[in-house]
């Protein structure tokens, strides 16, 4: 059997050092970066997740495949314990805003949507009567 390991999830960003500065202001924090300037691709960690920031051009010429480089391709979900805080926060790092923090499944959750500056919708999400499931 084939074994699988550190999965990531990898977004086609216009900038990466600017994406990368994004994601940190949540906590993230850079453990790769190509050595071209500026990156080609830069790989970031919260909480054993992994989230790549890749340039669409190199990862074509590089990899012979075709990024979407439009529209909603993925959604990055991060739980909070101040949806409002970090939706505020999102915001002041050059979030657009989508949908500010309002009740979601029967007021259980406190969800907010802001799109990060290249687009990807981010979903920040406060439990209200609990820990996280």
């Amino acid at each position: 059997m084939v074994a699988f390991s550190d999965p990531q999830v990898i977004l086609f960003v216009a900038d990466c050092e600017a994406a990368a500065r994004f994601y940190a202001r949540f906590g993230f924090v850079e453990t790769f970066r190509t050595t071209e300037q500026p990156p080609a691709k830069i790989e970031l960690t919260l909480g054993g997740f992994c989230l790549g920031l890749a340039l669409p051009g190199p990862a074509a010429a590089s990899h012979g495949i075709t990024p979407v480089t439009r529209g909603h391709r993925a959604c990055i979900a991060l739980w909070t314990d101040d949806v409002d805080a970090a939706y505020a926060m999102a915001l002041e790092g050059g979030a657009a805003d989508r949908a500010g923090p309002h009740p979601f499944l029967d007021g259980r959750l406190r969800v907010a949507f802001v799109e990060d500056p290249d687009g990807h919708p981010v979903q920040l999400v406060q439990r209200v009567d609990g820990p996280r499931p």
